[in-house]
């Protein structure tokens, strides 16, 4: 039965629209009544649904792609359309397994396509929600650009108006520019020779990376792993030749810790690189760096590690910077 019949129908609903005479009113009723007959989806599956329809902002195309890991409800559409370009472009084949779940990304292992030279490529796949609540983004950004998909910097006034504001379009762009800063800091690392994984290609919402470990058996972040000593102490001397490494760079990891550095087999790789600020522009780089260095060192002196994270800050810094040091240090 027809809405209008319905109305017609109940003297109780002739009152109100005697009383709300303008099309707005009648159409917000209308809009009422229908929402109390329309299925409602559970708080979890709401808000699911919710952030995948966030995903259209990025711009995200439809693909053929149809893997064969499902993942939970509104996942499959999710994983088509963050995926879909890299098996378009030739890159994956399918998506196998989720690796990692939290509140920033998911991360998942795909099956490189054929030829293209290793087995699993790791897929960090951004919600669209995750920067927006990001605590002192303003600290790591402060000095920066923001930068769009191509990897430049996105230097008109509306554009960083929006985002000061956060409007809705300036999330956006927010989102993209730490996604870019990520990708953009990963390529540059891994031409400069550091332990951190080789990016494969990059959308709207997603890294592709190489994958550490086996499919049945990814590699574990650092913190879940038990090391002898003397794994631990080599361990140690190689982070250390790490962040000399990064800072030769210009870049300083800026939230560094035994929870984003992997293990397998022997090796090391860092990973989690959105927040990462270069050391010119950034007037926080140095005491993010200490920060870094605190982390590590509170990690392996579990393992006999004995070392002073502030001196050892200083001198990798004034070693990457020298006679500059001083004065970027605000000496």
């Amino acid at each position: 039965m027809s809405t209008a019949v319905e109305l017609n129908d109940s003297h109780e609903h002739d009152d109100e629209l005697n009383y709300i005479r303008s099309a707005r009113g009648r159409r917000a009723i209308g809009v009422a009544r229908e929402q109390e007959h329309k299925p409602r989806l559970t708080r979890v599956a709401d808000q699911a649904h919710s952030n995948f329809k966030a995903a259209e902002a990025f711009n995200i195309a439809p693909t053929g792609f149809n893997p064969t890991f499902k993942g939970k409800r509104f996942e499959e559409e999710w994983l088509r359309q963050s995926l879909g370009s890299f098996y378009d472009d030739s890159l994956i084949s399918d998506v196998l397994s989720q690796v990692k779940g939290g509140k920033e990304a998911n991360v998942y292992c795909c099956l490189a396509y054929p030829g293209l030279g290793p087995r699993w490529l790791a897929a960090k796949i951004f919600r669209p929600r995750m920067f927006r609540n990001l605590k002192n983004d303003a600290a790591y950004r402060e000095g920066g650009e923001l930068i769009g998909r191509d990897g430049k910097a996105m230097r008109k006034k509306r554009e960083q108006t929006a985002v000061a504001q956060r409007t809705r379009i300036g999330l956006a762009m927010l989102h993209q520019s730490w996604l870019s800063n990520e990708h953009g800091t990963l390529t540059r690392l891994h031409a400069a020779g550091a332990l951190t994984p080789k990016p494969w290609g990059v959308n709207g919402n997603t890294i592709l990376m190489d994958f550490l470990g086996e499919q049945a058996m990814p590699a574990p972040a650092l913190n879940h792993v038990d090391l002898d000593p003397a794994e631990g102490r080599r361990l140690f001397e190689q982070m250390v030749s790490q962040l000399r490494l990064m800072l030769k760079a210009d870049v300083v990891h800026g939230d560094l810790s035994a929870f984003n550095i992997l293990y397998w087999q022997g090796e090391i790789r860092i990973i989690d690189f959105p927040q990462a600020v270069n050391p010119w522009r950034n007037p926080n780089a140095f005491r993010f760096f200490t920060r870094d260095v605190t982390r590590v060192i509170d990690y392996f002196s579990g393992y006999g590690v004995n070392a002073n994270p502030e001196g050892l800050a200083r001198a990798l810094w004034r070693e990457a910077y020298g006679a500059e040091a001083g004065e970027r240090l605000g000496e």
